[in-house]
């Protein structure tokens, strides 16, 4: 299935811990099994992204950090090739990227214009945000359509408030398309807490708010520690299912889905990344 303007999601909720990365990656995987080609861009200087993939920090020689310092930077030169599934990594050396921003003319809209380049190749485009405000969170706004919210507490809750001003912020000025598309419940366990979460959730944003919920998973968080996706470390666990099922939701709300059932077989070996500045020069 392809799209002649790839979708662009941004992953993002200001307060940490809630499953941003843990989304993102697994999204990703899911929706590469539905036929998709997927661009992920890790926009987090922690990398934990980048890490989830196996790739390590410090092998990393072009980062999304050089596409927003270099202007003329070609985007191909910090995408790692994958199965049906690419990545722009993150190293620390963003962090600093960041700082600089505030200096840098149209800092927020370099990345998009970097993208606009690629977008005819890719199904969608997910970004992993990091889990503040500031130049590079304004950067993942400017650019994306679409955004996911995660939310695991009522106090992940309590800090929506700031990210929607943050938004309309955004729409009234340089980026008038974008929009929730939806609020994703993770960690989900049998508890009281859990449920009151929800029922506020739906009392506040109704039907903007995913049925799909993500459930509180051991295995959820062991397959990060081994570079692999939920696909590659569990494939029959809860966490694979309830990302198998928020991808079909998504590529509905965009309205691209098709009926997709899930494949007799799920591939279990890490998918191949190379850098592409390397493969080049071979």
């Amino acid at each position: 299935m392809e799209l002649r303007t790839s979708p662009i999601i941004a992953v993002c909720n200001q307060k940490g811990g809630v499953g941003k990365t843990t989304t993102a990656i697994n999204l990703a995987q899911a929706l590469v099994l539905q036929d998709l080609n997927i661009l992920l861009i890790d926009l987090d200087p922690q990398g934990n992204t980048t890490c989830g993939f196996g790739i390590k920090l410090e092998s990393i020689q072009t980062s999304v950090a050089d596409l927003i310092r270099d202007r003329d930077l070609l985007v191909d030169k910090a995408i790692y090739k994958g199965d049906r599934l690419d990545i722009i990594p993150a190293t620390p050396y963003l962090a600093r990227v960041e700082r600089e921003m505030v200096g840098m003319t149209n800092s927020e809209l370099r990345l998009m214009r970097k993208l606009d380049g690629v977008r005819e190749r890719y199904s969608i485009i997910i970004i992993d945000t990091p889990p503040t405000f500031g130049p590079l969170m304004n950067a993942a706004l400017n650019t994306a359509q679409h955004l996911i919210v995660p939310v695991d507490s009522f106090f992940s809750l309590i800090g929506i408030k700031e990210l929607l001003a943050e938004v309309e912020e955004i729409k009234q000025g340089t980026n008038l398309g974008l929009k929730i598309l939806g609020f994703l419940m993770t960690m989900v366990d049998p508890t009281n807490i859990s449920h009151e979460t929800r029922n506020n959730l739906l009392a506040n944003f109704g039907s903007q708010v995913f049925e799909t919920r993500i459930r509180r998973s051991v295995k959820l968080r062991e397959a990060p520690v081994f570079g692999k996706t939920i696909f590659h470390h569990a494939p029959e666990s809860a966490g694979a299912q309830d990302y198998w099922s928020l991808a079909t939701e998504v590529l509905d709300r965009l309205g691209i889905g098709e009926d997709a059932t899930k494949p007799s077989a799920i591939q279990t070996a890490r998918p191949s990344l190379t850098l592409v500045q390397e493969a080049c020069h071979e």
